[in-house]
This record gives C-alpha cells, structure tokens and sequence, in this order.
C-alpha cells in the first residue's frame, strides 16, 4: 500500500514533514507555470503573494498554490513583515541557490542547494 498519491503537476504532496520531495515532484513544480518566475523574484528580497501576483501577472490564487508547493518543497520560506503602523503580512523569499539534475543508474536524481548551505 502506497502513503502517497500522485499530484497535479505543480504541487508537492508529503506525507510527513521529515519527507523530501522526490526528484519527479521538483521537476512537475519547477515545470509549473509561474514557478520559475516566482523563484526569480523572489530571489534577492522577500515579497508578498500581492506583490508577486502583480510581477508575475498570476491570480493570487495561482500564486499561493504555488508558493504553498514551493514552501512545502523548502525551496522558498515565509515570515511576517510588520509595517510601523501595526499591519501586517506574510512574505516569501526564495532559499533556492541551485538545482542540479543527473541520470544515474538508478534512475533520475536531483541536487538542491539552498542559501546557507556548506557554512
């Protein structure tokens, strides 16, 4: 009996936290559309889902799945920003420094790097 179910093409189901998305789960999400572009943009400061809806000329339904898919898959992370007066909102940055993929004997295998990693 199989834990885990197939996805739709840019989402990363996990059944538990400790689990990492396999390397056909990242290629689906990185395949996505706005995947990329929301990666790209979020790459040298964090944004809000607002923000990068309007950069990347998504619905903002689109781009929280996505976001979700990307958290879940740890290629980006999320904090609260609080303004001076008292509002307050949930931004994205990318953690993803570098993707690698190699065929192996064994089959397709992915190399993620992240920011911080090997310091």
């Amino acid at each position: 009996m199989s834990l885990r179910q197939p996805t739709p093409a840019g989402s990363v189901e996990r059944t538990a936290p400790e689990m990492t998305p396999s390397s056909e789960e990242i290629l689906g999400l990185l395949d996505a559309e706005y995947t990329q572009s929301i990666l790209e943009a979020t790459q040298t400061e964090a944004k809000s889902a607002r923000a990068l809806a309007e950069e990347c000329d998504a619905s903002r339904t689109t781009v929280y799945r996505r976001l979700n898919s990307l958290e879940d898959a740890g290629l980006v992370e999320s904090s609260m920003l609080y303004d001076a007066d008292g509002h307050h909102r949930t931004v994205f940055e990318a953690t993803l420094e570098a993707v690698s993929f190699s065929v192996t004997a064994n089959g397709l295998s992915v190399t993620i790097t992240k920011r911080g990693d090997g310091q």
